[in-house]
């Protein structure tokens, strides 16, 4: 009767033991299971930021791009006013030359004329001589017509006199 009754025991321990080891199993696969969720919880963060990380880089690569835009539109904004500037320059040249050189050429012509009026009160001329001098001053006319037209040819073909620096200078020293 006590050897059954302690067998009983012994059956009872058993299996509260493998009772305890079966929880303990399940512990276990619990735990496993936690860790592995843990673990996608983790990568799903990791991907999530370098989404955001790649988002970010993205943005301001964008914002580089539009930077270096904004930075040649200003550049060629300046280039072209540069040019403005500079053919302004060379117009305002131009201009003085010309100006310069009709005033020339107005003093050249009175000095013909008071050469060739000094002339005739020195020597009295016969009607063959006024005619030739009438004849020379229309000659010298055209000569003074084309001498204009080839003129405004060469400005229109001219390419640009000199640099910037210098023509500034030029203009400076003219005031």
């Amino acid at each position: 009767h006590r050897e059954k009754k302690r067998d009983k025991e012994k059956v009872k321990e058993k299996e509260k033991a493998k009772e305890k080891e079966r929880d303990q199993d399940k512990e276990k696969a619990r735990n496993w299971d936690k860790e592995k969720e843990r673990e996608r919880d983790k990568e799903r963060h990791r991907d999530k930021d370098k989404e955001k990380d790649q988002e970010k880089e993205w943005h301001k690569d964008r914002e580089r791009v539009r930077d270096k835009d904004r930075d040649r539109d200003r550049d060629k904004d300046r280039e072209k006013n540069k040019e403005k500037e500079k053919e302004k320059d060379r117009e305002e040249v131009d201009q003085n030359k010309e100006k310069y050189d009709v005033m020339k050429e107005r003093e050249q012509d009175r000095e013909k004329i008071k050469d060739k009026e000094g002339e005739k009160d020195r020597r009295e001329k016969g009607d063959k001589e006024k005619e030739k001098d009438e004849k020379k001053e229309k000659k010298e006319q055209e000569r003074e017509k084309e001498r204009d037209d080839k003129k405004k040819k060469e400005k229109r073909s001219r390419t640009p006199p000199r640099s910037y620096s210098s023509s500034r200078r030029s203009r400076s020293s003219s005031r």
